[in-house]
């Protein structure tokens, strides 16, 4: 636990990094707010060589062109499409051609469990992404009819069926089979996608803890400093954290979401970073970006006592570990963060920490 300057208030083996599960989107998210900023949107584009002719044929292909935005769905494309036919395109002479070039590297992340390579929480990251890369099913189970959601694998090729499905369903012909193609530098938008503002999208992240998004926003971090790949995510957020003079005490990342069982950190860097981010106030502030204990999002069925209302936190659970790390407004010392990780209890480990956090806030 650290007041606002940083100045530790506890300590028990806060220099040791153990598995942190998903408090480690906090890293992810505190870079990219510093390096992208907090007013980033992404941006996703329906291109083409030329605008359509007078009679709404487009010569040669139809580009989907992303930059990686997390939340880019099925109905906002259905949108652009739709935006489309009303300008009058009726045929495309080319074909639908997906440019995902904006990112690099393969589509799930090789530190995960191959066990999980089906599940939607560990869905592939791509520079196009469409309904968060997953499918819905449904199946009834003793009667009753229950939804499922399935990771994709060959995300770019699944893209180009989704759109050439969108443009045949309003009766726009595509000549070609979708393709797989990088963009040339001289096509004209046709339409643009914005998502949503950085800060809205990490709200979503750290709320539902949204994997998906924390990896997303890895390689964006990594496009901006390097070849869009994990590996320059993860260089730019070690550097952020050398920048800002937060310790990092045995850190080893793998990942941006933390459903790696590699990952390292320890809670010294956690408890600083935030600190950090208070300190700073403004565009980098992650207070209001965490969800209420006992009230919001994955912390909904924290049963704080002295605590509610007066915490907000990042939870984190994989097999073995229990892991919350946030603020608390204490009742005589304001404000301080703390960072709470147990790996391997045998006994309730989310208990303890409700627990240790309802007394923090006494203080």
């Amino acid at each position: 636990m650290v007041d606002a300057a940083g100045n530790t208030l506890f300590d028990d083996r806060a220099n040791d990094a153990v598995t942190p599960a998903s408090v480690q989107k906090l890293v992810v998210a505190a870079t990219a707010l510093d390096v992208l900023g907090p007013s980033f949107r992404y941006h996703t584009v329906l291109a083409a060589q030329q605008p359509a002719a007078v009679d709404g044929t487009l010569n040669g292909n139809l580009w989907l062109v992303g930059s990686g935005d997390p939340s880019l769905t099925r109905e906002n494309l259905q949108s652009g499409v739709g935006m489309l036919a009303r300008s009058g395109l009726r045929r495309v002479r080319g074909a639908v051609a997906v440019d995902a070039s904006a990112m690099k590297g393969p589509e799930q992340n090789p530190h995960w469990s191959q066990d999980d390579a089906n599940e939607d929480y560990a869905a592939p990251t791509n520079a196009v992404s469409i309904d968060e890369d997953t499918v819905e099913s449904t199946q009834t189970v003793g009667g009753v009819q229950e939804h499922f959601w399935t990771a994709v694998h060959g995300v770019n090729r699944w893209a180009g069926a989704v759109v050439d499905r969108l443009l045949r369903d309003r009766r726009i012909a595509v000549a070609g089979r979708p393709v797989v193609a990088p963009a040339p530098l001289d096509t004209v938008v046709l339409w643009d996608h914005r998502s949503d503002s950085l800060r809205g999208l990490e709200t979503h992240m750290l709320f539902v803890s949204d994997n998906h998004y924390a990896e997303q926003l890895l390689r964006s971090l990594g496009a901006e400093r390097g070849p869009g790949d994990d590996a320059a995510g993860l260089k730019a957020e070690a550097q952020f954290l050398s920048e800002r003079g937060i310790p990092r005490p045995g850190l080893q990342l793998a990942d941006g979401s933390g459903l790696a069982d590699s990952n390292r950190i320890a809670a010294i860097t956690l408890a600083r970073l935030l600190a950090d981010a208070q300190s700073r106030g403004g565009a980098s502030s992650m207070y209001m970006l965490l969800p209420a204990g006992g009230r919001e999002g994955t912390l909904r069925r924290y049963y704080f006592t002295t605590a509610l209302g007066r915490v907000r936190a990042k939870s984190g659970h994989i097999d073995g570990v229990a892991s919350l790390a946030g603020y608390v407004n204490t009742l005589h010392h304001g404000r301080v963060a703390f960072a709470f990780m147990i790996n391997g209890s045998p006994g309730d480990p989310d208990a303890a920490i409700v627990r240790a956090v309802d007394r923090l806030a006494t203080l």
